[in-house]
C-alpha cells in the first residue's frame, strides 16, 4: 500500500522534476533564513543594544530586514510557482481520468452514477491538486524548521528544551490519533458528496418529467435525504477538524504557559539571561508554526488522499477492449453481416442471446419488430461492438469485428436511436458532430436530405441557433431530423435505425421514411421498429422474442402465416 502510494507520487512529480527541485530548494532556503532572524535578534539584545543607537546597530537592522524581505519574495515566488505546479497536476489528473472514461464500455455506464463521475471528476481531484503543492512545501519547510528550531532551543537552554519536547511528544500522540479519524470521515464525506450531486443531476436532468407529474416536493424530498446523509458526516468530520484546531490553540499557550513561568525562574536563578529567554520565544514561535502547518498538512492530506484513493480506483478499472491491440484491420468495405453462434447476457442478468444466428446479405433492408425486452436495441448495440460477447462471433464481409478498429468500425456502421441527444451547442454544430471538417455545403446537403433544412432557415439564428442542453429548444421531430442529418453527413456503409421515426406526427414521418429511402439505398440497413409500417418495405422482417427469431419472411409472406407478426400488426392497426 505504501510503495503504491510512493509511486503514484514519484510518478506524478517527475513530469514536473525542475518545478518540483525549485520549491523544494526554495522552501529549504526560506527555512534556513528562518531560523537566522532570532539569532541576529539575540545579538542586537546581547550586544548592541546595551550601548544605545548606533551605525553597527542600524547596520544590523538593515540586515534584518533584507532578511525578512528576501524570504517574503521567495516565499511568495514558491506559493506561485507551487501552486501553478498543482494546478497542472490537476489539470492532468483530471484529463487522464476523463480519458479513462471516455474509454470505458458502455457495461460500466450501465452500472454507474453520473453523479459520482461528476464529483470525482472536479471535487476529488481538486483537493488532489493541492495535495501536490504542500507535500514538497509544507513538508520540507516544517521538517528544517523543526529540527533546526529545536536543536538551537536545545543549545540556548537544555532543560527549557527538554519541556518543550515532552510537550511536543504529547500533542503528536494525539494528532496521530486524529489523522486516522479525518481519513476515514472525509472518505464517507467524498463518498456522500457523489451521492448528492448524482441526486440533484438526476432531477434537473429528467424535469420536464417532474413538472409534467407534479413531484417538485418528492425530488426535494429525494435531495433532502441526500443532504441529510452528508450533513451527518460533515458534522463528524467537522467536530474532528474542530478537535484538531483547537488543539493547536490550547497546546500553543499551555506551551508560551510553561517557558515564561520556567523561564522567569530560570532567569531569577541566574541560570538563563533575558536575551537567551527572547531568542528562546522566538524559536520556540518559529518551532510551534512547522507543528501547527504539520498539523494542518494533515487534514489537507487526508483530504487530498481521499481524493487520490477515488481517483485510483476509477482508473484501476479495466477499460473496454475497444483499443486493444488485436483491434489492426480496417473494414475497405462493409456490407454482408454475419452472426454466428453469439451467446450475451448483461452482467448479473439472465443471457439474452443463446447460440444466436443471423446473415444479413449486402445491400439487404432488414426489419426486427418484436415486444419490448425481446434484444432487438442490443443486437444492434452488440453490432457497434459496444459489449463483449459471452461467446461466438459478429463478422462483416467475413471480417470478426473483434479484429477492426473501432473507428474504422463505428465509421461504417452508423446508429440512429430513439433517444436523440444534441450537445448545447449550434444546429450547425450537432450535425458536423463527428466530422468537424464538413464545409457549409455539406451541412446544408444533409440537412436538406433529413427534411430538416426548412424548419433550421426557420429558426432565428439559422444554423447557427445554439438548441439549448440536450437541444431542449427543439421539438422532438425537429431532434430526430438532425439526428438523421447527422447520419446522412457521416455517411456509413451499414445503417441502423433503432426506432428512428417513433418521435415523429405522421406527416412528418412520411418526409422521413422519403429521405430513409434516399439513405438507404445502396447500403445494408437494419430496422427496428414498434410501428409495423415502417419496416413493410423491407426485403426480410424479422420477428425477435426473448433472443430467438421466431419468424422470418416479407410482410406479405408473414401476414399470411398468422403468427406473431400478424397479432402485432392488427393490434397496431
Amino acid at each position: 500500500m505504501l510503495r503504491d502510494k510512493l509511486n503514484f507520487f514519484a510518478t506524478i512529480y517527475s513530469a514536473h522534476k525542475k518545478i518540483f527541485a525549485f520549491v523544494v530548494i526554495g522552501s529549504l532556503i526560506c527555512a534556513g533564513l528562518g531560523l537566522l532572524a532570532p539569532m541576529l535578534i539575540r545579538q542586537l539584545m546581547d550586544e548592541l543594544l546595551p550601548h544605545g543607537m548606533s551605525a553597527e546597530m542600524i547596520l544590523s537592522a538593515g540586515v534584518l530586514l533584507a532578511l525578512y524581505a528576501a524570504n517574503y519574495f521567495l516565499s511568495r515566488k514558491i506559493e506561485v510557482v507551487g501552486r501553478g505546479m498543482g494546478a497542472k497536476i490537476e489539470f492532468t489528473l483530471r484529463e487522464k481520468l476523463f480519458r479513462h472514461l471516455l474509454r470505458m464500455g458502455y457495461s460500466f455506464y450501465d452500472n454507474a452514477q453520473s453523479g459520482q463521475l461528476l464529483s470525482r471528476l472536479v471535487n476529488d481531484i481538486a483537493e488532489v491538486g493541492g495535495l501536490m503543492f504542500a507535500i514538497p512545501h509544507l513538508l520540507v519547510t516544517c521538517l528544517i524548521t523543526l529540527l533546526g528550531s529545536v536543536t538551537l532551543l536545545f543549545w540556548l537552554n537544555w532543560q527549557l528544551a527538554l519541556v518543550v519536547t515532552a510537550l511536543l511528544v504529547l500533542k503528536t500522540f494525539s494528532t496521530i490519533k486524529l489523522n486516522g479519524d479525518m481519513k476515514q470521515t472525509f472518505m464517507r464525506t467524498r463518498e456522500n458528496t457523489g451521492d448528492l450531486s448524482g441526486q440533484i443531476a438526476e432531477s434537473l436532468q429528467g424535469i420536464r418529467l417532474v413538472k409534467t407529474f407534479n413531484t417538485e416536493a418528492r425530488e426535494l424530498d429525494k435531495m433532502r435525504r441526500a443532504g441529510e446523509k452528508l450533513l451527518a458526516v460533515q458534522k463528524k468530520s467537522f467536530d474532528t477538524v474542530g478537535k484538531l484546531h483547537g488543539g493547536i490553540d490550547f497546546f500553543s499557550n499551555v506551551m508560551n504557559l510553561a517557558i515564561i513561568v520556567l523561564g522567569g525562574a530560570l532567569i531569577s536563578l541566574g541560570l538563563m539571561k533575558i536575551s537567551d529567554l527572547v531568542a528562546f520565544l522566538l524559536y520556540m514561535m518559529l518551532c510551534m508554526r512547522p507543528v501547527f502547518q504539520l498539523m494542518m498538512l494533515t487534514e489537507v492530506y487526508q483530504r487530498g488522499m481521499a481524493g487520490v484513493e477515488r481517483y485510483r480506483e476509477l482508473m484501476n478499472l479495466p477499460e473496454s477492449n475497444e483499443l486493444s491491440a488485436e483491434r489492426v484491420a480496417e473494414l475497405e468495405t462493409a456490407a454482408a453481416i454475419e452472426f454466428s453462434h453469439v451467446n450475451f447476457g448483461y452482467e448479473n442478468s439472465a443471457p439474452i442471446f443463446r447460440d444466436f444466428n443471423l446473415s444479413i446479405a449486402a445491400g439487404e433492408h432488414v426489419g426486427i419488430v418484436g415486444m419490448t425486452g425481446g434484444g432487438k436495441t442490443t443486437l444492434c448495440e452488440l453490432l457497434l461492438g459496444m459489449y463483449d460477447l459471452d461467446g461466438g462471433k459478429i463478422s462483416i464481409d467475413g471480417r470478426d469485428i473483434k479484429t477492426v478498429k473501432t473507428d474504422s468500425l463505428r465509421r461504417e456502421v452508423g446508429m440512429i436511436q430513439q433517444d436523440t441527444f444534441l450537445f448545447s451547442a449550434t444546429v450547425r454544430d450537432n450535425i458536423a458532430y463527428g466530422r468537424e471538417e464538413a464545409t457549409d455545403e455539406e451541412i446544408f446537403n444533409a440537412a436538406k436530405l433529413a427534411e430538416a433544412h426548412e424548419f433550421i432557415s426557420e429558426l432565428p439564428n439559422g444554423y447557427d441557433t445554439l438548441v439549448g442542453e440536450r437541444g431542449v429548444k427543439l421539438s422532438g421531430g425537429q431532434k430526430q431530423r438532425l439526428a438523421i442529418a447527422r447520419m446522412f453527413l457521416r455517411d456509413p456503409k451499414i445503417l441502423i435505425l433503432d426506432e428512428a421515426t417513433s418521435a415523429l406526427d405522421n406527416e412528418t414521418e412520411r418526409q422521413i421514411q422519403r429521405a430513409m429511402q434516399k439513405l438507404s439505398e445502396n447500403r445494408t440497413t437494419i430496422t427496428v421498429a414498434h410501428r409495423l409500417a415502417t419496416v413493410r418495405a423491407s426485403n426480410r422482417i424479422l420477428v425477435l422474442e426473448h433472443g430467438n427469431i421466431t419468424e422470418e419472411g416479407s410482410h406479405e409472406n408473414l401476414m399470411a402465416r398468422r403468427g406473431v407478426y400478424y397479432k402485432l400488426s392488427t393490434a397496431a392497426a
